[in-house]
Formats: structure tokens, C-alpha cells, sequence
């Protein structure tokens, strides 16, 4: 479900032809190292993964969990004019806080036609180093808030529609009988064989 939703995020926003956008990626550490390099694709929008939370059972049988997941879009801008600039832009540049509003505007509220909730806005923080003013940057980091339902497929296994696909075909069944007090070996067995096309 992460890949789907990571993608989604990314379509949507590489689908909307933001005339100012250079850049939709994912996140992998360009703002940390080279930074001189990391500016030629601004304006630049990152998606990265921050965390699942923990699963709320939603039946008694624990077999369905709801769980919350984040996800932070950055968004990334120069301008050399002065450090207001890169937050509000200018006539030729636009700036973070206009970029910041037109991903709000793109994801608020989508499910992508996944199974999830739809994402909700949520912390904005600003990423403001030395580095960055220095080199004319502005960078903002906005939290994105959705929740899916994991099916267990059997209590204590995590096992893809793919991996049931080749399970082998089952082909009996078998059902054991203790008397009480019980000792542990089966007194009655009855053993189920199922014939392929027959109820």
C-alpha cells in the first residue's frame, strides 16, 4: 500500500502541469549533501515516507487493523534576490508559500481511488539552515495524514494476494477429538478428502 500511495502523491502532482515545476521525485537525501547541484532542479517537490503508527484492531478477531500513516511533500525554491523572495516569490520566481498552496490544493482531500482515507494536511515546518540562506533557498516540509485497513489473511500471517495465488490447492481437511481430561493425542479423527469440480 506505501508504493501505491507514494505514487499517487507523485502523479497527482506531476499530472497538474505546475508551470513553475522542474522537479516531482522522491526524496533521497538531495538537500543533504550537494546542495549546489540539488538547486538546478528547483523549483523541486519532494515526497518522502515518514512514518505508519500503530494498528487499531476494528474487529474482535484482531484479524483487520486501521492503520495511520504520514507521508512529508517538500517543497523547494530559490531566489537570489533576498531571502523573502524565495518564500514569496517574484515576478519571474515563484516562492515557497505559492508552492506550498498549490500542493495543498492538489492533495487535500484524495484518496487516489485507493482504499484509504482521504489525506489530510497536516504540520508545516520550515527546513531554514545557514546553507540554505546562504545559498538563496528556501525549503518547507508539509505532513500529509492518511489511514488503510491491513487484512490478515490467517491470524499470525502476512501473506499477498500474490503468495495465495500459489499456495498448493487444498485437498482435505482434518479434525482432531479430545476427550477431557485431555491428553494431548487425538481420540477421534476424521479425515475430509475434497474432490476437485465436486461440492
Amino acid at each position: 500500500m506505501l508504493s501505491l500511495i507514494e505514487d499517487a502523491i507523485m502523479r497527482r502532482i506531476a499530472e497538474a502541469g505546475l508551470p513553475y515545476l522542474r522537479t516531482v521525485a522522491t526524496y533521497g537525501g538531495e538537500l543533504d549533501e550537494a546542495l549546489d547541484q540539488a538547486v538546478r532542479k528547483f523549483p523541486a517537490v519532494w515526497v518522502a515516507f515518514q512514518a505508519e503508527g500503530e494498528g487499531q484492531p476494528l474487529n474482535t478477531a484482531k484479524s483487520v487493523y486501521r492503520i495511520p500513516v504520514a507521508w512529508v511533500v517538500l517543497v523547494a525554491a530559490r531566489n537570489l534576490r533576498n531571502e523573502a523572495a524565495t518564500r514569496k516569490g517574484d515576478k519571474v520566481h515563484v516562492g515557497t508559500y505559492q508552492m506550498l498552496k498549490d500542493v495543498r490544493a492538489l492533495l487535500a482531500g484524495q484518496d487516489f481511488g485507493l482504499a484509504i482515507d482521504n489525506l489530510r494536511p497536516g504540520r508545516v515546518r520550515s527546513m531554514v539552515n545557514a546553507r540554505f540562506q546562504a545559498q538563496g533557498v528556501s525549503v518547507y516540509a508539509m505532513e500529509w495524514h492518511t489511514k488503510y485497513d491491513y487484512r490478515v489473511t490467517a491470524l499470525g500471517t502476512d501473506v499477498s494476494p500474490a503468495q495465495a495465488a500459489s499456495l498448493p490447492e487444498l485437498s482435505g481437511l482434518g479434525i482432531n477429538y479430545h476427550l477431557l481430561p485431555d491428553d494431548g493425542v487425538a481420540d477421534a479423527v476424521d479425515l475430509i478428502t475434497l474432490q476437485q469440480g465436486r461440492p
